[in-house]
C-alpha cells in the first residue's frame, strides 16, 4: 500500500524511499524535520554522488523519516567526517531488516 510521503518532494529532494535498495555513496547529510499539523518527526536529508531517475527528474538529495537511518546518520563523528572532512560514506544501500522484537524497519547498510 502506497501512503503520500512516497510520493512527496520536498525543494530539491525526493523521499529515500524512491531509490529502493540501490547502492549509493552519501557526500552530505543534514536535519530534516518532516512537520505534519502540529506532529513534527525527525527526519535527514542526504546528498548522494551518484544521481537517480525519479520522476524523470535526476535526483540526488533524499530526504527520510526511517528511524533507524536518521539515528545512524545523527552520529555527529559521522557528519562532521562526511560533511567537514569530506569523506564519502559508502557505498550503502537502505534494506529491509527484522528487530529481535520480530518488526520489520529499515536500515542502512554497507554493500
Amino acid at each position: 500500500m502506497s501512503k503520500l510521503a512516497d510520493y512527496q518532494t520536498i525543494g530539491d529532494s525526493a523521499s529515500l524511499t524512491k531509490i529502493g535498495e540501490k547502492a549509493f555513496t552519501i557526500i552530505g547529510i543534514r536535519d530534516s524535520d518532516y512537520t505534519q499539523g502540529t506532529v513534527t518527526t525527525p527526519g535527514v536529508k542526504i546528498t548522494t554522488a551518484e544521481s537517480f531517475e525519479i520522476d524523470g527528474n535526476s535526483i540526488s538529495k533524499f530526504h527520510t523519516t526511517r528511524v533507524a537511518v536518521v539515528q545512524r546518520l545523527s552520529n555527529p563523528n559521522l557528519r562532521r567526517d562526511v560533511n567537514e572532512e569530506k569523506k564519502p560514506l559508502g557505498p550503502v544501500k537502505c534494506v529491509s531488516q527484522t528487530a529481535a522484537n520480530g518488526k520489520n524497519f529499515f536500515n542502512l547498510v554497507d554493500v
